[in-house]
């Protein structure tokens, strides 16, 4: 016959044993709940992205040296169409990987269209960053748009005084652009930018940052860039790059980039 203590041993130890069976089949329940929500979240995430490119035929990126080497003609599997590859900053600053992007976008067989696009900025000369962009970049500025981007800054546009002062100063620029490259010039620019600058430079078209992508008439805005902080599997291997639509038909497109 079993003594009270052994008895109450073998209780202590049956008790611990469902205490264990709980515990782990809560925790397989918080990971079920976890793993649910993150399939849920992922699920939506995909049917928000199909929705909006349903409506955004053509899609592209902005590439710069933090993407790192880049297999052009693996990224134009992914359905990208077009990339835009940075170029100056100023009238100091060439992005490290420019030139070598440049080289491999254009590489035999490969489908994307290419553009370049420059960083302006509102504390150093017009005419010494034009200078400076065409010394570094020359001819190779792609079929696209020339873009130059506007840091959305309170020097661009902290007041009335700074907005007239950054027409005057992004006219002068895209006179110069349009002039030595005979191509067409936009503005890459916030909303806030764009509503400062909207209808105050005559015949300039622009590229918006806008997460929601807004649909907006692609008579005013040609390119939108959806996700600054993006990033696309290029062969394998995840990379940055800001993830950009056109605002138009692919024929449209295949319009705007002929050679």
């Amino acid at each position: 016959m079993q003594s009270r203590r052994q008895s109450a041993s073998i209780y202590q130890r049956l008790k611990q044993r469902r205490m264990r069976r709980w515990r782990w089949l809560l925790v397989l329940i918080i990971v079920g709940l976890i793993g649910g929500a993150g399939y849920g979240v992922f699920h939506w995430w995909q049917l928000r992205h199909q929705t909006m490119m349903a409506k955004y035929p053509v899609t592209g990126a902005a590439i710069d040296q933090d993407a790192g080497f880049l297999d052009f003609q693996a990224l134009s599997k992914t359905g990208v169409k077009f990339v835009y590859l940075k170029t100056t900053v100023g009238n100091r600053y060439t992005d490290d990987d420019f030139a070598g992007n440049y080289s491999r976008s254009g590489g035999s067989g490969n489908t994307l269209k290419v553009g370049v696009y420059m960083v302006y900025s509102p504390n150093s000369p017009v005419l010494s960053q034009t200078t400076y962009f065409e010394k570094q970049v020359g001819s190779d500025t792609g079929t696209l748009p020339i873009m130059v981007s506007v840091p959305d800054t309170g020097s661009s546009f902290g007041s009335t005084k700074a907005i007239e002062r950054t027409v005057a100063r992004l006219t002068a620029m895209i006179t110069t652009l349009r002039t030595d490259y005979q191509q067409p010039v936009l503005l890459w620019t916030s909303i806030d930018g764009y509503q400062a600058l909207k209808g105050k430079l005559s015949h300039t078209m622009f590229s918006l940052d806008d997460s929601k992508l807004t649909k907006r008439s692609p008579q005013d805005v040609q390119f939108i860039s959806y996700d600054d902080n993006g990033s696309l599997i290029v062969a394998g291997e995840r990379q940055s790059m800001s993830l950009m639509v056109y605002n138009g038909s692919k024929q449209s497109f295949d319009a705007l980039s002929n050679e």
